[in-house]
């Protein structure tokens, strides 16, 4: 009988995870926009509630949701200035490409003896092997990512809705939790601190990488500074991944558009120090241990969210993470995946997570237990 109730026990919770990887895929338009709304709409409530001092509440939800779309256009519109530079210099840098490539070709026939036709026929099977074992996955990453990005189109409706209706949204999980003691109102304000604190930080983060990088690769007399400067910083929102990429564009640019390796080294450098930087002093300090996820855990969800979502999962998948471990902190049968999921490294049994609402064990309980 128990190997049977534990056969039951693992399909179901096979079914069960089943069940909700095909959810999450086949809705994964929905379920972006609620989080992205929600993570937007939380990073914009002080803002609403400065402005419902003085008007109602909808005036409140219409400004903060204008304050976003004046600062995402504001935004776009510096990067497109950038971007039409780059434009209109690429066939500049097509040539100079083509020449470093030539003179790269000529370094490796006087080293190993390779002639020019036969690094091309080499670099052809390679990149048609890489082609095949990846294009396909490539392909659906970036299919899934067209399809998040059609979903961003209503955005700006559901931030507003979502800050209009907060209030209503307290009292259904208020009310929702009074059947179990009220912690979903408390899990769901946690959550909603750590959203918010995480997107306030993060930004702040990319904003002051941006303008180091930028500096950086002024001095160094690299072009399109700025642009190469924020695409680093905003890049590195997606953990380890982002970073390795950051910290290659501007070193290809840097070999392509300069004579002397010095240039791509001091690139490189720039990255180097800034990262240092950024890991040590500028995210502890700014972010500080609001989502504390260890390294393990950031790069399975990381994985996972980038296979179901592709590259918007990657750039949401650890705020989500660090929701999902303060559902499991706050509920004691999920504390032990809480655990799993966090940077310490003893199991704090002498911390008991305090839940709202709960009953004390009454006095003959506690007699009957002595017993």
């Amino acid at each position: 009988m128990q190997r049977s109730s534990g056969l039951q026990k693992y399909a179901f919770v096979l079914l069960s995870l089943v069940l909700t990887v095909v959810v999450l895929y086949y809705g994964r338009s929905l379920i972006l926009l609620l989080i992205s709304s929600g993570l937007l709409a939380s990073l914009l409530f002080p803002v609403a509630r400065r402005v419902e001092r003085v008007a109602p509440k909808w005036a409140g939800a219409l400004v903060a949701t204008l304050v976003m779309l004046i600062t995402v256009i504001g935004v776009f519109f510096l990067l497109g200035w950038q971007l039409t530079r780059f434009t209109d210099d690429l066939p500049a840098l097509k040539e100079a490409l083509a020449v470093k490539g030539d003179a790269f070709q000529n370094w490796i026939s006087d080293q190993f003896h390779m002639s020019q036709r036969e690094q091309v026929a080499w670099f052809n099977t390679r990149v048609s092997e890489v082609a095949s074992t990846s294009g396909k996955v490539a392909l659906s990453l970036f299919g899934m990512t067209g399809s998040a990005l059609a979903a961003i189109v209503p955005l700006p409706v559901f931030v507003f809705l979502l800050i209009l209706l907060r209030g209503k949204f307290k009292t259904f999980f208020g009310q929702l939790g009074e059947t179990s003691d009220g912690v979903i109102l408390h899990i769901m304000e946690r959550i909603s601190k750590l959203s918010s604190k995480y997107i306030q930080g993060v930004l702040l983060v990319v904003v002051i990488l941006g303008v180091l990088n930028s500096i950086g690769f002024l001095i160094l007399g690299l072009k399109y500074a700025i642009l190469m400067g924020f695409v680093v910083g905003f890049l590195n929102v997606i953990p380890y991944v982002g970073v390795m990429i950051g910290s290659l564009l501007p070193v290809v640019l840097a070999l392509i558009t300069k004579d002397s390796m010095a240039y791509a080294v001091g690139a490189f450098g720039v990255c180097a120090l800034t990262q240092f930087l950024e890991n040590n002093f500028i995210t502890p300090k700014i972010v500080g241990s609001s989502v504390s996820i260890n390294p393990l855990a950031s790069i399975v969800a990381l994985l996972a969210a980038g296979s179901l979502w592709g590259v918007m999962g990657m750039l949401l998948a650890i705020p989500i993470t660090g929701m999902l471990k303060v559902v499991c902190d706050s509920l004691p049968s999920l504390k032990p995946y809480g655990f799993l999921l966090g940077e310490e490294t003893e199991y704090p049994e002498e911390q008991r997570i305090k839940l709202p609402f709960t009953r004390k064990p009454s006095a003959s309980s506690s007699k009957g237990t002595q017993a």
